[in-house]
């Protein structure tokens, strides 16, 4: 496997065998730590491969109702663990060029109580842009659309690749470009003024009452 779209077509492949850790050895040529598959009711099958080396294979197998798309029937994320972690989980990564900056697009999880979702939003969601927004443009990808962004919760970190489909112009990446470049990321946030400047963020969370916040 040389480029994305190599390994788009091993995941093809993949669907037409058993979701176990010896066959994604076979496939895929990496060492499998762990493997988790799951459907849901929009006829998604949902698979989770987590290798030895710290790289991480998201697919999304689906129905393509299309039927001049033979061949858009999954879509994969390739990924890097990274220790980086969260109070609160978000999605973060940059997305396109506006006004000769890169943008930063952000996802946080939603909250049910209004006052939680208040702070989210009034102080949360800005003091994280804040951070990232010097380094975002170190997240721009090789080709038009695609991306790198971050996602971390309490118990988890990744760094990730825009996502891969059967007309993804990014599928013409190689594999080892997107690796070299999440292995970069990785460090970049390992960088101490990045990691305390998270860190401050999470720090002024706790510190809410536990009336506004209980489950931190």
């Amino acid at each position: 496997m040389e480029t994305m779209g190599d390994l788009l077509e091993k995941v093809r492949e993949f669907a037409l065998h058993s979701f176990t850790k010896e066959e994604a050895h076979r496939l895929f040529g990496w060492n499998v730590r762990d493997i988790a598959a799951k459907s849901d009711e929009k006829n998604e099958s949902h698979i989770y491969i987590v290798f030895e080396n710290q790289y991480i294979l998201f697919i999304r197998y689906f129905l393509n109702l299309d039927t001049t798309e033979t061949e858009d029937t999954c879509e994969l994320t390739l990924g890097l663990h990274t220790d980086l972690r969260s109070r609160i989980k978000y999605d973060i990564h940059y997305a396109g060029y506006i006004h000769g900056q890169g943008y930063i697009r952000l996802r946080i999880a939603e909250s049910k109580n209004r006052l939680q979702q208040m702070v989210l939003e009034e102080f949360y969601v800005p003091a994280l842009k804040n951070v990232y927004k010097p380094i975002i443009q170190r997240f721009k990808g090789f080709y038009g659309q695609d991306f790198f962004g971050v996602h971390a919760e309490k118990g988890i970190g990744e760094i990730f690749y825009a996502p891969v489909r059967s007309r993804s112009e990014h599928k013409s990446a190689t594999i080892g470009e997107v690796m070299g470049k999440l292995a970069e990321l990785d460090l970049l946030l390992k960088e101490p003024k990045i990691r305390h400047d998270l860190a401050e963020i999470d720090l002024q969370l706790s510190l809410l009452p536990s009336l506004v916040w209980p489950d931190l």
